[in-house]
This record gives structure tokens, C-alpha cells and sequence, in this order.
């Protein structure tokens, strides 16, 4: 504990950062390591009883619990993070309440991710004219979104002819970093409706885009 008979000695702590800095996670989940502070005196020793904040620097940058914590006997600190909704760069910045000083702050950085793709949807017209064994006007294009409505990079799509002999290429195409992915539609040499599907693992349903050929 800190001498209650002087402010000099609460001014000769210094706060560090221990654990939970750099971390990588998905939007709306808990980090998996913990934010960890160590408040050390002169003498590289811990000093206990001293009150750290935890705050999130962004609003929406998520929440930490708590945002308020003692220091036990060995100096050290604990928070929680976990990350906002949306992708990006986050800072928490941890503070010994009362003190000021660029030794008696940290700043943990992480970084947010999307999360696990949820839905499908298309983001070109579902139905168009075409001609026979050309392509579409409009290339067929679907956006993967997370949970949170974020566009999900990275998420293979299947494309597959199911109407009017046709053929998709590539047959298999991965969202880029804004969600969406596209392929090249060729109608078959039919006369009629032709079909497209667009699907993924493990979403249901998937889209289909369809071509109404006349001539």
C-alpha cells in the first residue's frame, strides 16, 4: 500500500501493460485473453490497493468488465473486453484513477473481424432478359453478411445452372473484402427461363437469378 502521509510516493508508480494487447476477435464476442495491468513503484515492486479504469476509447468500440478494478498484491489489474459490432480498430485505455502522467496510462489495441456468414442476398436483378448463348446484361451478384449485418469476405460460393443449359464461370467463386461475389452467366441455346443458383455452406435457402430468353 501507498504511504497515506504522502502524495510523492503515488506519483513514483508507473502502470504497464502485462497481458491482452495486439489481439485479434470476431465483432460481438469477448476477447480470449484478458486485459491485464501491473502498477510497480520504484523499486519494481507491486503496489496493491490502487484503483485502474478501464475505458473504450471508441463508443462503439464495445464494452469492458470491469471498467473499474483494484489492484491486488501483486499491482496487477483484470478486465474483459468485448469488441463492438462493427469491423475494425479498437482501443481500450487503462488509467490509474487520480494520477496523470504518460507512465500511469496503456493503451490494448485490437482488431474485429465480421463474424460467421448468416445470409444471402442477391444484389443484381433476380430476373432479366438474355439472349441465347450469350451472357446476362447484369452479372448476378451476392452479398454474405454476419449477424450484425457486416459483409463477410472470404466465404466460397457455389454457382450452378439448374434452367436452360447454360454454364457459370467460375463455378466457384470467394466473397471479397466488401462481401460480394460475382461469376460470368452464359445462357445455354434455349428458348424459355433460365436459372442460376448462388449457394453456401451452411446457409439455407441460398438466391436464385433467372434469365427470360425470347429469342
Amino acid at each position: 500500500m501507498l504511504p497515506d502521509d504522502t502524495g510523492s510516493a503515488a506519483e513514483s508508480v508507473a502502470l504497464t501493460k502485462v497481458n491482452g494487447d495486439e489481439q485479434q476477435g470476431t465483432v460481438g464476442d469477448k476477447l480470449g485473453s484478458p486485459l491485464i495491468v501491473r502498477v510497480l513503484n520504484q523499486q519494481q515492486q507491486g503496489v496493491g490497493g490502487l484503483t485502474v479504469t478501464f475505458a473504450v476509447a471508441d463508443p462503439a468500440g464495445g464494452t469492458v468488465d470491469p471498467a473499474s478494478a483494484t489492484t491486488n498484491s501483486a499491482g496487477e489489474a483484470v478486465s474483459y473486453w468485448t469488441l463492438g459490432t462493427v469491423p475494425g480498430p479498437y482501443t481500450v485505455v487503462a488509467g490509474l484513477t487520480g494520477l496523470e502522467g504518460d507512465d500511469k496510462v496503456a493503451e490494448f489495441h485490437a482488431l474485429a473481424g465480421a463474424g460467421t456468414p448468416v445470409a444471402m442476398a442477391a444484389q443484381t436483378p433476380l430476373d432479366q432478359p438474355g439472349r441465347r448463348q450469350q451472357t446476362v446484361q447484369t452479372a448476378p451478384v451476392v452479398l454474405v453478411t454476419d449477424r450484425y449485418g457486416n459483409p463477410v469476405p472470404g466465404t466460397p460460393i457455389t454457382w450452378q445452372v439448374i434452367a436452360g443449359e447454360g454454364n457459370a464461370s467460375p463455378g466457384l467463386s470467394e466473397t471479397g473484402s466488401d462481401g460480394k461475389a460475382t461469376t460470368v452467366w452464359t445462357l445455354g441455346d434455349r428458348i424459355g427461363i433460365h436459372k442460376l443458383t448462388a449457394t453456401a455452406e451452411g446457409l439455407t435457402g441460398g438466391v436464385t437469378f433467372k434469365a427470360n430468353v425470347l429469342f
